[in-house]
């Protein structure tokens, strides 16, 4: 998920971002890794899971509605999602 805060918004958003969703993708069921990626104003939320379903049943919680009200005025456009599937994976020597 791409997010495009207002100047202003920025450090807050992301606050809120980590404090709402990180922990709580961190226990769901099938999640793999949570990343997220920040340069304001811009911010990208990177979930990896076993399978589709799972991103789309945890996108259902009351933990995205939640972000999306606090974030909301916070943001200078609408939250913009992608899905991708993963073709290829390798992780180097220095992977922990």
């Amino acid at each position: 998920m791409k997010y495009i805060f207002k100047p202003e918004g920025f450090e807050e958003g992301c606050r809120l971002w980590k404090e709402l969703i990180l922990d709580k993708a961190a226990h769901a069921e099938g999640m793999v890794r949570m990343q997220f990626f920040k340069s304001a104003p811009s911010a990208l939320a990177v979930g990896t899971w076993k399978e589709k379903s799972y991103a789309e049943a945890f996108m259902q919680t009351g933990a995205f509605r939640e972000l999306r009200q606090k974030i909301g005025p916070l943001l200078a456009e609408a939250p913009q999602s992608e899905h991708w599937e993963l073709a290829e994976y390798r992780e180097g020597p220095a992977a922990i």
